[in-house]
């Protein structure tokens, strides 16, 4: 049950993602955080990330992250 579980939060992780829902790639950087990822390491896993997500969801996706990157400074 609980692997079942798992796998739907990952394939609604990815759906958000790929549709470029900002909002669900913000929490995701907020997770990688709480899980004791540098700021660094965590800006290079959303970067990349954000390379492999379809074009038309990278933009708003980069947006987000620029605008995460000003508020955590």
């Amino acid at each position: 049950m609980a692997t079942q579980s798992l796998v739907q939060m990952f394939d609604e992780i990815a759906a958000g993602l790929k549709e470029g829902d900002e909002e669900i790639y913000g929490w995701l950087r907020d997770q990688l955080k709480e899980c004791g990822g540098s700021d660094i390491s965590v800006e290079l896993a959303m970067g990349v990330i954000a390379k492999l997500l379809p074009e038309e969801a990278q933009a708003g996706v980069l947006t987000a992250a620029q605008q995460a990157r000003r508020w955590a400074h």
